[in-house]
């Protein structure tokens, strides 16, 4: 399958080389296939992460 993952940090796109993009890439998946709830096939996965605590 031809995956791709973006990552963005407060709005700015960051590049991630091929290691990074794998390890992202079955991460996620691994995750979120072992959840009961999740269509087969699916075609997205969004995840999005925001940090409210003080920096």
């Amino acid at each position: 399958m031809d995956e791709k993952i973006i990552l963005k940090v407060d709005g700015k796109e960051i590049p991630t080389n091929p290691f990074v993009h794998d390890v992202f890439i079955n991460v996620i998946n691994g995750l979120v296939d072992s959840l009961n709830k999740v269509p087969q096939g699916k075609k997205r996965i969004e995840i999005l992460i925001e940090n409210k605590g003080e920096n």
